[in-house]
């Protein structure tokens, strides 16, 4: 069964790139078709995301592509690292971290992504501001 097989307008979702949001559109679910998108949430500044049914974005590459919405209450931000960069990087720095594959971007909902997992518009912003204090280099995951 797909996670959003029973997803109905007004429900509370989370994204990991945009936070809280509003389900704004839900297709009926004899429209419904694997792979495409079925429904969309609407976040803070009218930012509006489609999604298909496993919360896949319109905004990712069918390559690599990962689940980046849930369900509010599926979510526990209790783990999350959400704390502001310790040093701002140079743009010098920020480009060569991102060809290493290894720069994070703060999103609108506090979470640090990946880049490459992030809608490229976001992080071309982020540059193009010199909002550097919005990257930071990819901390090492500890195995527990």
């Amino acid at each position: 069964m797909h996670y959003f097989n029973k997803v109905k307008l007004g429900q509370e979702v989370f994204s990991l790139i945009y936070g809280k949001g509003v389900v704004v559109f839900a297709l009926p679910k004899e429209h419904r078709l694997d792979g495409f998108f079925v429904f969309a949430a609407e976040y803070k500044n009218n930012q509006r995301v489609h999604y298909t049914i496993d919360g896949m974005p319109n905004w990712s590459s069918q390559d690599g592509c990962c689940q980046t919405v849930f369900y509010e209450k599926d979510i526990n931000l209790g783990d999350i690292d959400i704390q502001p960069a310790h040093k701002v990087m140079s743009e010098k720095q920020i480009l060569k971290y991102k060809d290493k594959d290894i720069l994070e971007l703060r999103c609108p909902s506090g979470i640090w992504r990946n880049v490459n997992e992030c809608p490229q518009y976001l992080v071309d912003k982020a540059l193009k501001k010199s909002k550097y204090y919005l990257f930071r280099k990819e901390k090492k995951q500890t195995k527990d």
